[in-house]
């Protein structure tokens, strides 16, 4: 066999292994994501004397360790670490401002309650921002859901704060909640239990305060 013919064979060899390699990676499953969407409860009330004011919420500002979709995990020792395989259905920054949207608007307590790219004029701004968002694992027994916000009310119109006090009104809620077991359906479970009862609590803050301070 000529060196021409044996050149003409090892690069067919070499081609061949190519596609059978290229083959093997195809037909390889490709890990499955699971997503999570969190089901959070709110108070319905069935106030038939809302304060006359309009309020939208802005989008929700989440600080960069937790902005993502993926589960993040605390762990000993200082370690952090996100799960590839097990995420949110939507992003953090996303579900917040949209439970927070439909927590004011079924309270009933306010005249209106819109998005921050509504047309409708609003009184007030509702900015609110996710500070943590993890699933606890420093102790392996007793697993933790952690949830931490922080809420600011700004007034859209001359007037309606008149005082320093009233128009810096701001809030920090945090909810630890305990996880039966240490699964990814828990800890979505724990965290709207603890983001509902976040915005439960925000929506009784916030309505009193504008019920004080408008009497």
């Amino acid at each position: 066999m000529t060196g021409k013919s044996l050149n003409h064979l090892h690069l067919f060899t070499i081609l061949g292994l190519g596609f059978f390699l290229t083959g093997c990676a195809l037909n390889r499953p490709y890990p499955e994501k699971s997503s999570y969407l969190p089901d959070v409860s709110f108070e319905v009330s069935n106030e038939n004397k809302p304060l006359p004011f309009r309020i939208k919420v802005r989008n929700t500002r989440v600080t960069a360790p937790f902005e993502g979709k993926a589960f993040v995990y605390r762990l000993p020792e200082g370690q952090w670490e996100t799960d590839f395989y097990n995420e949110w259905f939507a992003y953090p920054r996303d579900l917040v401002t949209e439970n927070c949207i439909a927590a004011l608007a079924r309270s009933n307590k306010f005249a209106a309650v819109t998005s921050e790219d509504s047309l409708i004029d609003a009184d007030y701004y509702l900015e609110g921002a996710l500070i943590e968002s993890y699933l606890d694992r420093r102790n392996p027994k007793q697993p933790e859901s952690v949830i931490k916000t922080r809420w600011v009310l700004i007034p859209n119109k001359p007037g309606l704060m008149p005082t320093l006090d009233e128009g810096e009104w701001k809030k920090v809620y945090e909810e630890r909640q305990s996880l039966g077991q240490d699964t990814p359906n828990a800890y979505s479970e724990a965290s709207a239990l603890g983001l509902g009862n976040i915005l439960n609590q925000l929506v009784s803050d916030l309505s009193q305060h504008l019920d004080t301070a408008h009497p």
